[in-house]
């Protein structure tokens, strides 16, 4: 039985939706800042185009934005149809909204924002919890869940995932392709395809776009989505959205074998061009139909074999009677309650932390300091290298919030050039950032990653190091780095940036720095000149990293 309100209320309930709305928008204003530019990566660009701002970029959550209004829809849509009894638990969803408002503002602190972005979707399910009950949380549960396919996962997840799905991509296509009848290789770990041809070798890169990770996020929030209203129940339900993964890799396998058919048949220029575009909307539609066509497939086996679904409609054993007449209008008038106000208070508490925890605060260096770290001329490699100064275009500074740093390239006679990039902060943590975003945001693909142990520097045996190489405008590169956490290294960015969290929570040294090396490769040999370009970046770091050890905190 619902809780009766007083005939005369004191207190209107829209003022306190209204308060309440605010400051939730108020907690996650700066969350839903980030995730727009996530959304949309040339959104920044103002000189662009509006439609240019939000084609342009390369982002992997282009469905993000229709995320929120499907999910409103949909609790809209079960509010109408469904009984949903106002029966408050303030105990139970205070509970519950106090861990993920602290759950939340830990990702504040950190400056992690997809934290925020999934504790925002849990501080939700408290809050219906608090005002509505257990019922109404069960029934918009799928509303709240839809959300979490808008929250992009981090930079640097995502980098690491598309490496490995390209690889696992340019595999299968080799593999399909070879079923075809067609003479096709994969070498070593690039993420490159070789087509043997009668005309000679035929190139074909397996890109960021071609890697089916758009799919693969896309399609799973569709089959989400489509698990939600299919005619199966139960387990099969359960099923039909977990082989929405397995779909988005097939489909895009077929893709990659389509995209080397046309470079055999044709040539890559072809393949790469206006057919490598169309095939990325036709992926959608094959993923889309075997969908269907697999839910199709469970219901036709089940009646063949005498056990035939029982299909009900969507919202079977909860739809609203006439009992439920007037259910609008109770839960809007929960508002009244003094539960409401307990959750408007917490509400601007989180609003008032998020503020104080985003606040930017510029960190100024001594300028000039790190600069004389490293000395302009260098003895590696065997040879004697002098330097030039390079600098930093502001746009990068300031996504990196202006940290310490030099540029340096090192150049000797008939040897290409080897840059040493430091990069320093002495306690943000966002002053560093991986290499592999900024190759992949300037255009480059990244061919080859790999951890290497650099041995023989003085003090430290064995430093952790990353290796890339990356390709683009016509020729290659190799990088090599490593991250400083304190007056440790390490090859991990997520382990440099727990540490310089950690080490800032207990007041010891959370500095933190990225030291890259680059070298270009030369076109001529590409694996004899790779090796030279590794002997050239790890002989400068050896011989940078003791002279950083010297000046760096």
């Amino acid at each position: 039985m619902d809780m009766k309100l007083d005939a005369k209320p004191a207190v209107p309930a829209a003022p306190v939706w209204a308060l309440l709305i605010a400051a939730l928008a108020a907690s996650f204003a700066h969350n839903f800042a980030e995730m727009w530019v996530r959304w949309f990566p040339a959104w920044s660009d103002a000189g662009a185009s509006l439609y240019d701002r939000v084609t342009g970029g390369e982002s992997y959550y282009t469905h993000a934005p229709l995320v929120p209004i499907i999910s409103l829809m949909i609790a809209l849509l079960v509010i109408r149809h469904t009984s949903i009894p106002v029966r408050p638990r303030p105990l139970l969803g205070g509970a519950v909204s106090g861990v993920f408002i602290f759950i939340h503002l830990f990702g504040c602190l950190a400056r992690v924002n997809f934290v925020s972005g999934f504790a925002m979707i849990g501080l939700l399910a408290g809050l219906i919890l608090m005002l509505w009950g257990w019922v109404a949380l069960r029934r918009l549960w799928f509303a709240l869940f839809l959300l979490a396919f808008m929250v992009p996962l981090p930079e640097v997840s995502i980098a690491q995932l598309n490496f490995r799905l390209k690889l696992m991509a340019a595999d299968m296509g080799v593999r399909g392709a070879n079923l075809l009848g067609i003479i096709v290789e994969r070498p070593g770990d690039a993420n490159t395809v070789k087509i043997w041809h009668e005309a000679g070798i035929k190139t074909l890169v397996i890109a960021n776009v071609c890697n089916g990770l758009r799919t693969l996020i896309s399609l799973i929030a569709f089959g989400a989505l489509y698990a939600y209203v299919c005619r199966l129940s139960g387990w099969w339900r359960i099923a039909l959205f977990a082989l929405s993964i397995p779909i988005a890799v097939i489909a895009n396998a077929v893709r990659i074998v389509s995209l080397i058919v046309v470079a055999d048949i044709w040539d890559a220029k072809v393949a790469t061009g206006w057919y490598h575009d169309t095939s990325g909307i036709l992926v959608f539609v094959l993923a889309f139909l075997l969908m269907f066509g697999l839910e199709k497939l469970v219901l036709s086996v089940r009646k063949w074999i005498g056990r035939p679904a029982k299909i009900l409609p969507l919202f079977h054993g909860a739809l609203r009677s006439e009992q439920d007449e007037g259910q609008w209008q109770r839960l809007v008038n929960v508002a009244r309650r003094p539960v409401a106000w307990t959750a408007v208070g917490l509400a601007v508490l989180t609003a008032g932390g998020s503020w104080w925890l985003n606040r930017v605060v510029p960190y100024v260096s001594p300028v000039g300091q790190l600069k004389q770290a490293v000395p302009e001329t260098l003895e590696f490699d065997h040879a004697t290298w002098s330097s030039v100064e390079l600098t930093m275009d502001e746009q990068t500074l300031t996504i990196l919030e202006w940290p310490d740093y030099f540029y340096r390239s090192y150049t000797r006679e008939d040897q290409p050039k080897t840059d040493l990039c430091v990069i320093f902060s002495r306690d943000n943590r966002k002053g560093t950032h991986p290499p592999d975003l900024c190759i992949q945001g300037g255009g480059s693909d990244i061919v080859h990653a790999a951890t290497v142990q650099l041995n023989g520097v003085p003090g430290r045996p064995d430093l952790p190091c990353r290796e890339l190489v990356a390709q683009g405008g016509g020729h290659a590169t190799y990088f090599l780095y490593t991250y400083k956490c304190g007056q440790k290294y390490t090859e991990s960015f997520w382990s440099q940036q727990l540490g310089i969290f950690l080490n800032g929570l207990l007041n010891r040294n959370a500095s933190g720095a990225l030291i890259r090396v680059s070298t270009p490769i030369p076109p001529q040999d590409v694996r004899e000149g790779r090796q030279k370009a590794r002997e050239r970046a790890m002989g400068l770091m050896a011989v940078a990293i003791p002279h950083l050890d010297r000046t760096l905190p």
